[in-house]
């Protein structure tokens, strides 16, 4: 349990780490602390275990070979980084002793990026390589012991090796003789008796795994069988199917049901699932017609594949309806129900055909409701049929049901982990419905679906690789030539409310977009055509910083550079504000302020290193400003700066000398730094300040009352920490009272 938990709690921090690799640069202070911390987890984790190992199987994860409970396995971290491994298909990641802050660092790095981009720079291995990771290996042979909790095969594209091992865990005796094991599959018999044990072991699995999952173990055991049986005679192969076919329909409903939801229509040609799909619908009829008539089952099963289906489709339309008005409206369980859920759409098609609009509205609120399930299953049974029951529509219906629906698949879209292929087909039919809105000039009513694919898209809303993709592909089809060409000509209407809601498309698309309306507030000589451009990349927030970040050149006008220092002032981070150091120095004083505003505004932890950098190099009258921002940032790394600039002297008029010293007191006073209570006490106790120079009036009362502050901020810090340590013996006290009780 020790190693399991330190593993998880890695995950977290690498989890972390990656997403702040993704936003800041790599000499950040927060991305060093986050990788030391890491790095610190695994050296405590390598006293206990070497290596440490991740690996994916069957969209799981295990740590160290061994699988995590469901509880562990629905876990964000979990997830995100199985999609990683699933996107950069790999199949496990061994942490090793020996392994560095630097290569841990440069792993976590490349990890950040797009699968496209690695490949397109050398693939992983490659990239690894070149960065010096010696600790970090990808895809080593992870050897699971088999027992009742986990799984027998570890992936869909069965290999020799899987197939050996599959008869070897069913056959023992049969390890030392790999020649005898070639020879008895070959024999349709044996293989039929091995298959038996194989389902009866695998079924006394239920309880430790759920019936999806040992449904999909089963239709690995099948592709198996499928596999081996290859090499028979057609009439074997048949046998094989059919026997199969009668085991697996001899199983109980649950596990049934779940089985034929795994797609296995290519296994032994296809033969399989027909035998299953006629079964249960022959099964399912003689169920009704006996309950109904007292005639022959015989004589009244339909025999001709036509009438079968429209009767069993009737049938299923009363099953469908009597469950729905029967069971709760949160019973999510009810939708597991495999065969159901494959029929779903068709059966819909149906309903509508019989204007049943009241049961259509019940499966669709049901289906939207389990959108939101904790349930992995549920959630993905539940969009796997809305997305086949928007593709049963003509487009009118579809974009009209789906805009009626647009606020919650937002809200799931938002939440999902998994980026499914039903996932990415109810993403695109927004995307088709934003595509609609355009053209009919509905601006303000595309704005909410664009919101979440262009975060996504720009990492702003944390998701996996995958689903980042999925969005960024939006994105980039939304910001056609064709949208673009009737948005902007919206955008230079008289109409305020077309010109505000076309901008706020504008500026949710790529950044091709947002550059051409950089364009026009560059151009533009009117202010309040400038005013609404940046009000507009103001709104839209973080998504906007690299793209205006990217335009700040000291060579563009100076009042474009200012609306550009204004926007980022208002949207930017710390990661940005460094973008607005060069304005510091620009001629323009205006624009130098609005770059200090925006630094102060932004920059965070960074801001005093960035004033401090052009604080030599500015003029004597901004020289003032600085200090004063410095100041107001209670910036404790200035005050051996500041204390220097007290002591030399200047070339100056007696009268800005007499300022600068004045700020740079008021500047010490506001930091609170006791480090500058000697320099202080000297200014404001004497004529003479280190026997050169006397000081103005006005610069002693500034030293002073910053003398006063500093010696006030002293005392109440000692006031504080006296009032801890009483509260903590205090409580010390009462702890050995009860003790002693």
């Amino acid at each position: 349990m020790d190693i399991k938990q330190k593993s998880l709690d890695a995950l977290v921090l690498m989890n972390t780490a990656i997403q702040n690799v993704r936003l800041y640069p790599p000499t950040s202070a927060t991305i060093i602390n986050t990788i030391e911390r890491l790095h610190r987890d695994f050296l405590d984790m390598f006293a206990l275990e070497a290596p440490i190992i991740f690996a994916e199987s069957e969209k799981n994860l295990l740590i160290c070979g061994k699988p995590l409970d469901q509880k562990d396995q629905e876990r964000l971290q979990v997830t995100t980084l199985l999609n990683i491994l699933l996107n950069f298909g790999i199949e496990s990641i061994s942490f090793d002793k020996g392994l560095g802050k630097a290569e841990l660092g440069a792993f976590l790095e490349i990890l950040s990026k797009r699968p496209e981009s690695i490949k397109n720079e050398g693939g992983l291995l490659k990239i690894m390589g070149e960065n010096n990771v010696q600790h970090i290996y990808l895809d080593q042979k992870v050897y699971v012991a088999m027992d009742k909790s986990q799984k027998i095969l570890s992936s869909l594209d069965i290999t020799d090796d899987q197939i050996t091992q599959f008869f070897m865990h069913t056959h023992p005796q049969l390890a030392g003789d790999p020649k005898k094991l070639q020879k008895m599959m070959k024999d349709p018999e044996w293989l039929l008796q091995t298959f038996q044990a194989g389902l009866s072991q695998m079924m006394e699995q239920r309880g430790a795994l759920s019936d999806v999952e040992l449904s999909e173990n089963l239709e690995k055991m099948i592709a198996v069988m499928d596999k081996v049986a290859d090499s028979l005679e057609q009439k074997d192969r048949d046998k094989v199917a059919q026997h199969i076919g009668e085991s697996i329909t001899a199983l109980d409903s649950g596990m049934m049901q779940q089985l034929q939801a795994q797609k296995m229509d290519h296994l032994f040609g296809g033969a399989l699932m027909k035998y299953f799909v006629s079964k249960i619908a022959r099964d399912k009829l003689v169920k009704a017609h006996t309950s109904n008539q007292e005639v022959s089952v015989k004589t009244q099963i339909p025999e001709s594949g036509a009438a079968l289906e429209k009767t069993d489709y009737q049938n299923q339309i009363l099953n469908l309806k009597e469950t729905l008005h029967s069971i709760p409206k949160d019973d999510q369980k009810a939708f597991l129900d495999a065969t159901l859920m494959l029929d779903l759409p068709k059966l819909f098609d149906q309903l509508d055909t019989q204007k049943e609009h009241e049961t259509m509205a019940i499966i669709i609120n049901r289906l939207v409701g389990n959108l939101f399930s904790k349930n992995a299953d549920v959630r993905a049974q539940a969009s796997t049929a809305l997305a086949d029951i928007f593709a049963g529509l003509s487009h009118e219906r579809q974009n009209k049901l789906i805009e009626k629906l647009s606020t919650q698949l937002i809200d799931w879209i938002k939440i999902e982990p998994l980026a499914t292929l039903a996932y990415k087909k109810i993403c695109n039919n927004l995307k088709d419905l934003v595509h609609d809105l355009i053209r009919q000039g509905r601006f303000a009513d595309a704005i909410p679906i664009l919101d979440v694919f262009s975060n996504i898209s720009a990492g702003i809303l944390e998701k996996n690789d995958k689903a980042q993709e999925i969005s960024s592909d939006i994105i980039q089809s939304l910001a056609s030539e064709e949208h673009l060409s009737i948005l902007f000509k919206a955008f230079k209407t008289n109409n305020p409310n077309k010109q505000v809601e076309s901008g706020r498309v504008l500026v949710r698309l790529d950044d091709g977009a947002m550059n051409r309306l950089l364009d026009i507030l560059r151009d533009k000589s009117d202010s309040d055509d400038r005013v609404r451009i940046m009000k507009l990349f103001i709104g839209i927030g973080k998504r906007a910083v690299p793209v205006v970040r990217d335009r700040i050149n000291k060579t563009a006008p100076w009042y474009y550079l200012r609306n550009l220092a204004y926007i980022l002032g208002h949207i930017g981070n710390e990661s940005s504000a460094s973008a607005l150091q060069p304005l510091l120095l620009h001629e323009n004083k205006q624009l130098r302020m609005e770059a200090l505003k925006g630094i102060y505004r932004t920059g965070g932890k960074e801001r005093g290193a960035i004033l401090l950098s052009v604080l030599p190099l500015a003029d004597d009258q901004f020289k003032l400003n600085i200090i004063e921002a410095l100041g107001n940032a209670k910036c404790v790394d200035a005050v051996p700066e500041l204390l220097s600039m007290l002591k030399k002297q200047r070339l100056v008029a007696p009268s800005l000398r007499a300022d600068r010293e004045e700020r740079i007191c008021a500047t010490l006073g506001s930091i609170g730094s006791p480090e500058a209570l000697s320099a202080l006490s000297k200014i404001a106790k004497s004529v003479f300040f280190f026997r050169i120079h006397p000081h103005a009036a006005k610069v002693k009362i500034a030293a002073g009352i910053a003398v006063a502050s500093i010696r006030k901020k002293q005392e109440e810090a000692a006031q504080a920490t006296k009032s801890t340590k009483a509260a903590q013996e205090a409580k010390a006290a009462e702890a050995l009272d009860e003790v002693e009780v």
